[in-house]
């Protein structure tokens, strides 16, 4: 029986510590309202202190098991007495100022000749509304249903007949205050909390500023960077069609030199000029062409298309271009098949151009003596996509591995040297990489010093289901370029009528000559707006034209609106878009506009008579 007295005894020090704990910050006052003197007596008499009792389950538990009863303290309450109800307000309202309210209060319903309870108890409430209460009453003055009618449904209120049962109001006392300092402790938790719950929200609100903050500042820059890179946009753009207005006039009349009359009767130092003219404004569009290209990628927005366009013609044109340079340094360029090619790919054939130029120019530049290879061919990649591939081969000065590792960044060639001995600005490679990504594929490189490099372009072919496959080379009219066609069929000649509105001078003349020299009649206007009342007029008068050449940044009313105003007067002429323009969208806006077709100045003259004799009505491709 030790192990069960121990345990009991354990816990009865557990609860006596706990309720002496308790004991030393529980509100015990109670305010006793009855205007008879006795009754205060019994309240003191039950509720007071008194000497320290067992307990009847103490008293048992002695006499079972002849231990000595433990004797336990009564609660002791604070009891405070008031004879009539304004003298119980007075009492509340000095507790309440000095810090020490009352947990609960015994009011007498009849107190002649004040107030009675429950009008003291209202007043009491008026100025301690979390006061607990109990009305003792001897005969039935009020109903319970009277009570909710005068307080409400509330559960501070309790009813206690008289004479009262000295347990009940030991019970009620000491339920009632504990109820009170619960309600209490309660309140003072949720303060606290309200507090945490403030200085949460205030560090919240705090950081949500800060973040605010930081987020506009953000903002704040990445609109400055977008007005950057519009400005960028803005400035390259102006700057491309700034120089590349006086480019047209100058490798435009610089062609028109070299074809005007028998070329091999001027002098030989005037040829000599004019062709160094030539190449030299070449080489300053190209420069041009791969300032824009960069700005493109590094905006991300360089765009490709998707068309059907022959591998073997596009090579075909390039070769013919580049054979020129080749054959000055005693060079052979050629062009091979290797297996089974298509005949039609899914591509970008302007962008193909645009690489192969670039590598087979470079694979001539670093070649002093030997060959430079084309070689086409289509294989498999590990996920199933077709790749065609451009493999141009050299037996140039080739590279190292360390030259090859920053071969594809921009502004970067092999070595410095290398710049100052072969030129270039060190951007083809790198726009040409990502050209070949943009395509599907990439592009790579292996060489080795003093033997030559072969560079890889591969691009995805699409879908080739259908299309005719070659197996061999083709025959020599097969690989002929339409440069070659053109030349072979001798010189390009037009007939028709054409309005050009053109404000630039220059230009004016320059293509006035061109088109003319290919049987083109031809009218001048200087902007918009005269282009609009032009062809108006050539239709009332019945001599309507066959095409109309627009360029597309000139006063009064530019290319785009007079554009859209001849659409709107029902001109269903081709319109043939002319602008200096090159960044990415000018394309789109022309045709948008209701342009027919684009023409990126400097012009070609072979492209430009190409592109006008496709669209006109009545053209003829021979002379």
């Amino acid at each position: 029986m030790a192990p069960l007295n121990g345990v009991t005894w354990q816990l009865d020090g557990l609860g006596t510590n706990y309720r002496k704990e308790r004991a030393n910050t529980m509100n015990r006052r109670i305010l006793i309202v009855d205007d008879t003197e006795s009754i205060h007596d019994d309240f003191k008499s039950v509720l007071g202190t008194s000497a320290k009792s067992t307990g009847m389950l103490s008293d048992s538990k002695a006499a079972l098991l002849g231990a000595p009863a433990t004797q336990r303290d009564r609660l002791s309450f604070d009891l405070v007495s008031a004879f009539q109800g304004a003298e119980a307000v007075d009492l509340v309202q000095a507790g309440i100022d000095s810090d020490a309210p009352f947990a609960m209060a015994f009011v007498d319903v009849r107190m002649p000749p004040g107030w009675d309870g429950v009008e003291t108890l209202e007043r009491i409430w008026e100025l301690d509304p979390t006061l607990q209460a109990v009305i003792c009453t001897a005969f039935s003055d009020y109903s319970w249903d009277d009570m909710i009618d005068r307080f409400g449904n509330t559960d501070r209120l309790l009813i206690l007949r008289k004479p009262f049962d000295n347990m009940e109001v030991r019970q009620l006392a000491t339920a009632l205050t504990r109820k009170w300092q619960l309600e209490r402790d309660a309140q003072a938790k949720l303060q606290h909390l309200a507090e945490l719950v403030r200085d949460r929200t205030k560090a919240i609100t705090h950081a949500r500023d800060e973040l605010l903050a930081v987020n506009e500042k953000l903002e704040t820059a990445r609109i400055a960077a977008e007005e950057a890179s519009q400005a960028k946009s803005a400035f390259l753009a102006n700057m491309s069609h700034e120089i590349r207005t006086p480019m047209t006039a100058i490798l435009g009349y610089a062609d028109v030199l070299l074809s005007d009359g028998d070329i091999t009767l001027a002098p030989k130092d005037r040829v000599q000029a004019i062709d160094t003219i030539r190449r030299n404004g070449t080489h300053l569009l190209q420069l041009i062409n791969d300032l824009l290209d960069i700005s493109k990628i590094e905006a991300n927005k360089l765009t490709v298309d998707r068309i059907s366009c022959s591998p073997i013609e596009v090579t075909a044109d390039v070769v013919t271009l580049m054979n020129v340079p080749a054959l000055d340094r005693g060079l052979t360029l050629s062009t091979e098949i290797e297996g089974e090619i298509p005949e039609l790919i899914y591509s970008d054939p302007t962008r193909l151009r645009q690489m192969l130029v670039n590598l087979i120019g470079n694979a001539i530049k670093f070649t002093h003596q030997g060959d430079v290879r084309a070689i086409l061919s289509c294989d498999t990649s590990e996920t199933g996509q077709t790749l065609f591939q451009f493999n141009i081969a050299d037996t140039g000065i080739g590279m190292t591995k360390g030259q090859l590792q920053k071969l594809f960044k921009p502004f970067t060639q092999a070595d410095v040297s290398t710049t100052r001995k072969y030129g270039g600005t060190g951007l083809g490679l790198s726009i040409s990489k990502h050209l070949a990504q943009s395509l599907g594929g990439d592009i790579d490189a292996v060489s080795e010093p003093g033997k030559g490099s072969e560079f890889r372009i591969t691009v995805d072919a699409g879908a080739i289901e259908g299309i005719r496959m070659v197996r061999q080379q083709p025959a020599d009219s097969e690989l002929q370029s339409s440069a070659d066609l053109a030349l072979a069929e001798g010189p390009v000649k037009i007939n028709g009528r054409i309005l050009l509105a053109e404000d630039g001078l220059d230009n004016q003349r320059l293509f006035s000559v061109i088109l003319k020299k290919a049987g083109v009649k031809v009218t001048v206007v200087e902007n918009g707006q005269l282009a609009c009342e032009e062809f108006e007029s050539s239709v009332a008068n019945g001599h309507p034209y066959d095409l109309i050449l627009m360029d597309m940044q000139m006063p009064v009313l530019d290319g785009y609106g007079a554009t859209r105003r001849l659409r709107e007067l029902e001109c269903y002429l081709p319109i043939v878009a002319m602008t200096a323009h090159a960044m990415t969208g000018d394309r789109t806006a022309c045709i948008e506009a209701g342009c027919t077709d684009y023409i990126s100045k400097p012009i070609r003259r072979d492209q430009f008579l190409a592109t006008i004799a496709r669209h006109m009505q009545h053209a003829a491709v021979s002379g």
